[in-house]
């Protein structure tokens, strides 16, 4: 294949240590990777043939790090009145609805691969999608966007742990399994999970200290799961409560490593967040859903003071209207305005990529990495060029190169 030099106004690395545009740069592609990055007077005798994209700027394809592509069938949810803070009762009204409507599966699908064309259409080309049916690992194939799928384990009775325990041993070693929380699993489903992950060398991902009813069910057992877990008829008191933070209790466990990555992260104290820094832990924040949910705004300033350098995800439809991490980092921005917007788009990019174990590929404009770039409609400056790229939202005009 012949190799091709694309040249734009303005080009966006997302390399570590790269945050100035580069102008009038270009990157030649050659067999769907990156040969060569830098100032089109340096590209532009690499290839054979030039591309102008005239109008834009290129960057890396965004990454969602924490999506349900499963659940786009219950958008309604989302569309709905925020919870206003009560996480079991919005799981609660989840799967009471999922319960009604799982015989539909076309229906479920066909949701699913509307929400990752959508996706796509933004400028998303990886995505870590969590599911509860082994089916949905295939919701990516042919879409053009890469997903990374996670098999949610639930387990927190008795019987529910030996339920897992035999879902787990019958699993192929290709699948990623993962637990959904420390408030739903046992601690030795908890740490089966990550020792097979471990054995692997695959990623976890779970869900982590996003509610106050979460942190107040492992510190003393209060809360409103208690309730909910007996309205499921799923407590039989075989759950002790560890008496500490969702954090610190991973890590008794044994599950806080690089290759873990906590998704929220929103309910967290000052020694919690030394304690993931310490342990290298991945963070994803997803600042739309815990809008539309109520449960707060992760301390993303301190986060960053501390060295962790998070991602981002939008969760899914049944809480959040727009699967966008455009408008994810919009919001972040509203929330937290004293952020640096070139921080806040490599956490878009680069923060995902590195969150998902995917940074060989993804990420950044780099040599050796995949072509995953797309071109935004941007006539500006280079002075606010990264201000318009967090707080253009999901108006952002985006075409893959």
């Amino acid at each position: 294949m012949t190799a091709v030099c694309h040249r734009a106004p303005w080009l966006v690395t997302c390399v570590e240590g790269e945050s100035t545009p580069l102008a009038d740069g270009a990157l030649v592609v050659e067999n769907g990777r990156i040969v060569a990055v830098g100032s089109f007077a340096d590209c532009r005798n690499l290839a054979a043939t030039v591309i102008d994209h005239d109008g834009c700027v290129l960057t890396p394809a965004l990454v969602n790090a924490h999506a349900h592509l499963e659940l786009s069938y219950l958008a309604e949810l989302g569309q709905g009145e925020p919870s206003g803070g009560d996480m079991p009762g919005w799981i609660y009204e989840l799967l009471t609805r999922r319960e009604t409507m799982t015989s539909n599966a076309e229906g479920i699908t066909a949701s699913a691969g509307d929400a990752l064309a959508t996706m796509s259409a933004g400028g998303c080309g990886l995505v870590g999608d969590i599911g509860n049916d082994p089916a949905s690992c295939g919701i990516g194939d042919g879409s053009g966007v890469e997903v990374l799928f996670f098999l949610e384990l639930l387990g927190l009775s008795r019987v529910g742990e030996e339920r897992a325990f035999s879902f787990l041993a019958s699993l192929p070693d290709q699948v990623l399994a993962t637990p959904h929380g420390p408030y739903s699993v046992t601690p030795r489903l908890l740490q089966a999970a990550k020792e097979r992950a471990r054995q692997l060398g695959q990623r976890v991902s779970i869900h982590l200290a996003e509610s106050e009813d979460e942190t107040k069910f492992l510190a003393d057992g209060s809360g409103g799961f208690p309730d909910f877990f007996k309205k499921r008829g799923v407590w039989d008191g075989n759950f002790t409560p560890p008496g500490c933070s969702p954090v610190a209790y991973l890590d008794r466990l044994g599950v806080l490593d690089p290759e873990t990555l906590c998704v929220h992260c929103v309910q967290v104290s000052d020694d919690d967040i030394a304690l993931l820094a310490r342990c290298r832990a991945g963070v994803c924040l997803c600042p739309g859903s815990n809008r539309f949910l109520g449960v707060g705004k992760a301390p993303v300033e301190k986060m960053l003071a501390a060295g962790i350098f998070p991602a981002l995800g939008t969760d899914s439809l049944a809480s959040n209207p727009f699967l966008s991490i455009w408008r994810e980092m919009h919001i972040l921005m509203e929330d937290h305005p004293g952020l640096d917007p070139a921080m806040v788009f490599a956490m878009a990019s680069r923060g995902g990529a590195q969150g998902l174990g995917m940074d060989a590929d993804y990420g950044a404009l780099a040599m050796g990495k995949k072509a995953a770039i797309i071109a935004v409609d941007y006539e500006g400056s280079g002075k606010d060029l990264f201000e318009f790229l967090v707080s253009v939202g999901k108006d952002a005009t985006v075409t893959w190169l």
